[in-house]
């Protein structure tokens, strides 16, 4: 097990300095730029109506744009993935762009993201890339270490009324309180740097307060012990895959294809 691996397995987060270099970032830059100018169905306003800024998500990118795609399969995102996760393999999952506008105050809660998912198993990160030099000021994610260890907590919604929150509440999950302020640990990140960390990882962000973009890209990555989990109704995108319950994602490679493999 490499060093890395042996980080991301006691805190649950790595980082990765100059992962991808200005090319990327450029490439990078200009397709999210795109993606905010023409949101598709998947997008989503999380600022409430009237709030300042704005912070926009989109995902499932890699399926209409090729430089999304490219980020999966020619970029040494799954490559870093793989390493931090000690995987055999690292399929492709999904995308996720996560854009807070200078003047922005509305947080990311704390949250998990595999309480979100119909997916079970150990070998499930994120790879989130910096487009833009990031620190506390502009939104900084911290990270709870560790807690990625801990039980699965109900999904929260990332803006209040939508009806997300709804379905969140029906949850049987216990709800999620703030992380001990001692486990926390955030990243100030040039461009290219990436964070790799544990889908059951504890984790948030304040609002954006400084005079620039922060924009980010999140792929999603899934190693050979994830299994599909049915039951989960707070990800519809992923539930349409409509794979059985335990059903390993080689089932649909077509959506979830291998990139890497040790």
């Amino acid at each position: 097990m490499s060093a890395r691996a042996e980080a991301y397995a006691q805190d649950g987060v790595v980082c990765a300095r100059g992962l991808l270099d200005a090319g990327w970032v450029t490439r990078l830059r200009a397709a999210v730029d795109r993606a905010m100018a023409a949101p598709s169905n998947d997008a989503m306003e999380f600022n409430a109506e009237g709030e300042a800024g704005r912070f926009f998500g989109d995902m499932f990118m890699h399926r209409r744009d090729a430089d999304f795609r490219a980020a999966f399969f020619d970029s040494p995102c799954a490559a870093l993935a793989g390493e931090a996760m000690d995987a055999a393999e690292v399929r492709l999952l999904y995308d996720q762009i996560f854009a807070k506008m200078p003047g922005t105050p509305r947080r990311t809660p704390w949250h998990q993201d595999g309480p979100y998912w119909p997916l079970s198993g150990d070998r499930l990160c994120t790879v989130y890339v910096a487009l833009d030099p990031i620190d506390a000021t502009s939104g900084a994610v911290a990270y709870a270490r560790g807690s990625h260890r801990a039980e699965a907590f109900r999904p929260a919604p990332f803006r209040a009324g939508a009806d997300a929150a709804a379905r969140y509440a029906q949850s049987a999950l216990p709800e999620l309180a703030a992380p001990d302020p001692e486990s926390l640990i955030a990243f100030d990140l040039a461009p290219g740097d990436a964070v790799v960390f544990h889908a059951n990882l504890v984790h948030g962000a304040g609002g954006n307060k400084s005079n620039r973009p922060r924009r980010t890209l999140a792929l999603r990555f899934a190693g050979e012990d994830v299994r599909w989990r049915t039951g989960v109704s707070t990800f519809r995108r992923l539930r349409k895959a409509n794979l059985a319950d335990g059903a390993p994602l080689s089932a649909r490679d077509d959506l979830f294809p291998v990139l890497w493999r040790r």
